[in-house]
Formats: C-alpha cells, structure tokens, sequence
C-alpha cells in the first residue's frame, strides 16, 4: 500500500519518531510532526507542550491525543535549549495535522550542535525518499506498527 503523504525535500526527518527539523536564517531549529503522522492523531488533537528549557534529541516536547485513546510523544530531532512553543496549537490543534510544516510546527530550538544532530537525520529528496520507502515497507506490514515509536 504505497503512503500518500507530504514528505518536503526542505525538513530534516527523523523517521522512527515521525518528526522533522528545520534551520532557520535566525540560527534556531523548528521542529515540527511528519504529515504521516496524521495517520495516528485525532483531527484536532490535544496537545500538552512539557515545561522544559533544554531538549536532547529524542527528549519529549509535547504529547498529543491519539486514536483510540492513546498519546503520542513528539520528540525533538537537534539538542539545545527550548525556545519557543507554537501557541497556534493551543487555540488551532488540528493546523498540527493539517499544516505540519507549515502553521503547524510545535517548537523552536536553539541548537547545541546542529552539525552534529543533523548527520543522523535524513534530508532532501533522497531523504524524502527513504523515509516514504521505510513508511510504506512498516505500513504494510500493519499499520499501528509503523508509528510503534511515538505511541505511549
């Protein structure tokens, strides 16, 4: 079953967390949720930012209500220090699924070594390209195991 989502060339993904990353002209990461990640989340989701100040990668952000009463974590790609949250979502959860890269971004970090954390994120089209590759290979093979990462 071939994956028909949005995967932009532009982000850094971090696939087995369903996650992307982004640097900015200002020198600060935005982080944000894969579009295939909508596979998972309600359309408008809850989303609980954690009160953190510094992030690793692979720390939780943020949680959001799942199907059937789950959670997802929502973990950062690039360590550093914890910016800015999006507070769209607390007013406009569903931009998290439907504008994932765009209004619907979660966080803002101040990298600690973007070098070093973005060797192992994948990027541009052939990035775009595994990560869909990996999507659609899991998805096959069930669906719910393909998100196994983030679900609580």
């Amino acid at each position: 079953m071939p994956a028909f989502f949005h995967l932009p060339s532009s982000v850094h993904y971090l696939p087995e967390r369903h996650v992307w990353a982004r640097p900015d002209d200002d020198g600060l990461v935005t982080v944000g949720v894969a579009a295939p990640l909508r596979e998972v989340l309600w359309h408008a989701p809850d989303v609980e930012v954690w009160a953190v100040d510094r992030v690793e990668v692979g720390s939780t952000i943020a949680t959001a209500r799942a199907r059937q009463g789950r959670r997802i974590a929502i973990v950062s790609p690039v360590a550093g220090s914890l910016v800015e949250t999006n507070a769209l979502l607390d007013v406009a959860p569903h931009a998290l699924v439907l504008q994932p890269y765009m209004r619907g971004w979660v966080a803002r970090v101040h990298p600690e070594n973007w070098e070093r954390d973005s060797y192992g994120l994948l990027t541009g089209t052939s990035g775009a390209a595994l990560y869909r590759e990996r999507l659609e290979s899991t998805m096959a093979h069930g669906g719910p195991a393909a998100f196994a990462g983030v679900l609580l």
